[in-house]
């Protein structure tokens, strides 16, 4: 997806989520995906803690029996004991599952079994104890509802779940109205806040998520933006080559790596002479043409990633070539035949016999040369006519044969 359409949907998102109800708090498909991901993480981290302190709340129930002296039917021990080895489950199935497909179905299914287990428990112990398993009761709501933060909709179904648990625990238990009454307004108050906090708490954390987006999304476009301040900064206006800072950090690049590769590298120059002739006769749109022309030839040579060329200024080009002898020496001759058919000259009559290309050729020796940016200048003064030679590269070349010696 285009980041500009991310960036309008995230916004559009934090826009429902604040003004709409906790009832459309959901995303769209992507953003959604996108933000499960992000939770899933903290879900499996909570999954985790949450098994371990229901497991080590169930546990320490023995030791209530065993300091009280109390004594629970063996149904009931053997539930408690195979909701326990369930938590522990649990617990190995969040450390080891990569995807959590089910994370929401453990965590609704597992509060269940923990609750129904204290009520259990509940109805065979005596006051006070008993409504200590009561209010257990709400500690797993707000494990489970402020901590794990299920989504809305098992949030919701699982409150009135709980909420029919305790209330048919009450009515089949022996307490008076009064503290049945009163254990029934506790659980559904508790119940009520943290289905609230809840709510609160989601709406804030994928509040924060579409902020983070938005800030990725801005990013990525002053990245852009950037790279293309850079991009637009290293090419020439008129040719869209290379200007001559640009070339040099390029040529420098490669010298320094081509002892290394074994590559040929080699420069040649390109210069138009009397081109201010042409710009007087013709204008400079003519002139611009011809330039423009001239660097679509040269850019059609071009072969790797590491060749480069470069306008380095009025009608003098540099072009950077790299590979072995035939590779190179092929790409001059296609150069050559290339420059010798000029469009904007053959129409512009008055000026093409005073017009002509010029060009001359170094190879490289990264052993021998110490800077390449000083040959830029030199080779501009050692060329000859384009139609004399075709400056093939041979082995038993000097270090630098141009047109003439530099």
């Amino acid at each position: 997806m285009d980041n500009n359409k991310r960036y309008t949907d995230a916004t559009e998102e934090l826009t429902c989520l604040r003004t709409g109800s906790f009832l459309e708090m959901g995303f769209m498909s992507e953003l959604e995906q996108r933000y499960q991901e992000g939770q899933k993480d903290w879900y499996c981290d909570a999954i985790r803690i949450s098994s371990l302190l229901a497991a080590l709340l169930l546990s320490f129930s023995y030791v209530v029996e065993w300091s009280t002296g109390l004594h629970l039917s063996p149904l009931t021990l053997t539930i408690r004991g195979l909701v326990i080895a369930t938590l522990m489950g649990t617990y190995l199935y969040a450390r080891r599952s990569k995807r959590l497909t089910w994370k929401y179905w453990v965590v609704a299914v597992n509060t269940l079994l923990v609750s129904g287990t204290l009520l259990l428990i509940a109805q065979e112990v005596s006051q006070p104890i008993k409504l200590m398993y009561y209010c257990n009761v709400f500690l797993v709501e707000v494990v489970v509802f402020t901590f794990i933060r299920l989504p809305l909709n098992f949030t919701n179904t699982l409150g009135l779940v709980l909420l029919l648990m305790v209330g048919a625990a009450v009515y089949l238990d022996t307490m008076s109205l009064e503290i049945s009454s009163h254990i029934l307004f506790f659980m559904f108050s508790s119940t009520v806040v943290s289905v609230m906090v809840s709510i609160k708490t989601e709406r804030m954390s994928r509040e924060s998520f579409l902020k983070s987006q938005l800030i990725e999304h801005e990013k990525n476009q002053l990245r852009v933006l950037n790279d293309r301040v850079n991009a637009d900064a290293s090419l020439d206006r008129v040719t869209r080559l290379l200007n001559r800072v640009a070339f040099e950090d390029k040529l420098l690049t490669h010298w320094s790596l081509c002892s290394q590769t074994g590559k040929w590298l080699v420069l040649v120059a390109v210069h138009i002479e009397h081109f201010a002739y042409l710009n007087e006769q013709r204008g400079a749109e003519t002139g611009d043409d011809l330039l423009r022309e001239i660097a679509r030839k040269i850019r059609a040579v071009l072969v790797g990633k590491e060749d480069n060329a470069s306008r380095i200024s009025g009608g003098r080009f540099v072009v950077l070539l790299t590979g072995d002898e035939a590779l190179v020496n092929s790409q001059l001759e296609r150069l050559r035949e290339s420059l010798s058919h000029l469009t904007v000259l053959e129409r512009a009559a008055v000026v093409q016999d005073a017009l002509y290309l010029s060009w001359g050729r170094v190879l490289l020796e990264p052993d021998s040369d110490r800077d390449p940016r000083g040959l830029l200048d030199r080779m501009f003064r050692h060329l000859v006519p384009l139609e004399k030679n075709a400056l093939c590269c041979r082995q038993e070349d000097t270090r630098h044969n141009i047109g003439g010696s530099v």
